[in-house]
């Protein structure tokens, strides 16, 4: 985050703030790796998305063939 300044603003954090350790991120994989975690979180995302009204369910567009 510290060499983006709208990530920094988007997260609220001082311009000073000097970010993470990567031992963080590093601990984090860890964790989220034990039980099928990772596997688990794009759904349980997708889900309170579509609960707080930010993405709304579309029919699926079907292909023609070209001709």
């Amino acid at each position: 985050m510290r060499c983006r300044i709208d990530f920094t603003y988007a997260l609220g954090l001082e311009l000073e703030d000097p970010g993470f350790r990567p031992s963080v991120l590093s601990d984090f994989r860890d964790r989220l790796a034990e039980g099928d975690r990772a596997d688990r979180l794009p759904g349980l995302a997708l889900t309170r998305i579509r609960r707080a009204g930010l993405l709304k369910r579309r029919a699926a567009r079907t292909s023609r063939p070209f001709t």
